[in-house]
């Protein structure tokens, strides 16, 4: 039996030295679970000092969820060092502590194991693993425990906050769904909260607006119009149910005064030129005879860039053909249309000069050209 012990040792040994070898060579540490756990409550600082900062909540609302989570730190043995500080160790005492490691931790395994241990006993229940402290758990470990104590308190909406993040983070969007709605539920529903809800129904459905996350949405748009997160996933629910001009306007609208470092603006943008250029193959469409079957295909096959140049192509084409024949009242039309489909707004507005001087004796004409012109929106 002795020789299996040693055996084992041996084993251990050789493990502790793939393990720790490169702690003796670089002379770092690695970061304890514990401030894993941690970082997950100063997370929660994070958040609620910007949502002061936006003035989502009051000062007085902040200063408590600052006391709420500050109890739970203090409760689970952290505080901003133990949160924000990474162990290292000069080259010197790396090695030093690398080279006690390596000799010692085995055999002392190995001493402790043969005096207490017992290879029969059962392992460790959860009940037990719950039971330990917080700094002894890793992030699954404290999510069920936060997760036990919402199943004895259903109703704490401060738990539900705690672990909704959490979840959205794990990819638990299901998980998160419901965590959030308990947060609207039992806390009440303010425009971050709706936010927060929407964004997880949105998750569940790998990106699809559903009509139930945009009814969501649209709250929180009314509780606070000036909220970024409700408005950029109401003009995405535009662009997914075919209303392009309506989400056109939508992201221009978001996008109009939007600081450029912001990580959502390159999406917005992405996405308002991939409409317009759909808006405008239309528009272009409309204008000319009519594309081919090859055309169309051709089309469908370009990328974004290639489709756009194709697009100003043929409205270069339409203002070629206005030249040759000034009297086209629907000519002109689509020609101002189609500029502001493609956002040139002074091309749009040369256009409608050019379409009145040349229309001027006709009456009818003229009237349905500056209709057109007013609809899409060319500037006086």
């Amino acid at each position: 039996m002795m020789g299996l012990w040693i055996a084992m040792a041996v084993l251990a040994a050789a493990a502790a030295v793939a393990v720790l070898a490169p702690i003796y060579r670089a002379g770092r540490a690695a970061r304890p679970e514990r401030a894993q756990a941690l970082a997950i409550y100063r997370d929660q600082l994070d958040e609620v000092e910007r949502d002061r900062a936006r003035g989502v909540i009051g000062e007085a609302e902040a200063e408590a969820a600052r006391t709420e989570i500050a109890r739970r730190l203090i409760r689970a043995g952290g505080d901003s060092s133990d949160v924000t500080t990474e162990p290292a160790a000069a080259g010197g005492r790396a090695r030093t502590a690398a080279t006690v490691g390596i000799i010692a931790m085995p055999l002392a395994a190995l001493a402790f194991y043969l005096n207490v241990g017992s290879p029969q006993m059962p392992a460790e229940p959860l009940a037990a693993r719950l039971s330990a402290p917080v700094e002894q758990q890793d992030i699954p470990t404290l999510v069920a425990r936060i997760e036990k104590h919402l199943a004895d308190n259903p109703e704490d909406g401060k738990g539900w906050a705690v672990v909704a993040p959490v979840y959205m983070r794990l990819g638990r969007y299901d998980d998160a769904v419901r965590a959030y709605g308990k947060v609207v539920a039992f806390l009440g529903p303010t425009a971050e909260r709706e936010s927060d809800l929407g964004e997880a129904m949105v998750a569940v459905a790998d990106g699809a607006v559903t009509p139930q996350a945009r009814e969501v949405f649209e709250s929180a748009a009314k509780r606070d119009p000036a909220a970024t997160r409700p408005r950029f996933y109401l003009a995405l629910a535009l662009g997914q149910q075919g209303r392009t001009d309506e989400a056109i306007a939508a992201w221009n609208a978001l996008l109009d005064g939007a600081p450029e470092n912001q990580p959502w603006v390159n999406v917005a943008r992405k996405e308002l030129a991939r409409l317009q250029g759909e808006a405008g193959a239309a528009a272009a469409t409309a204008a000319m005879p009519g594309p081919t079957e090859a055309d169309v295909k051709a089309a469908a096959d370009m990328s974004p860039q290639d489709r756009l140049a194709m697009i100003e192509g043929m409205v270069a084409q339409l203002a070629a053909k206005l030249d040759e024949n000034p009297g086209d009242g629907d000519g002109w039309a689509r020609l101002v249309r189609s500029y502001m489909v493609l956002n040139r707004p002074d091309d749009a507005k040369a256009a409608l000069v050019r379409g009145r001087t040349a229309l001027a004796a006709d009456a009818a004409a003229l009237a349905g050209l500056d209709e057109a012109a007013k609809a899409a929106g060319v500037p006086e």
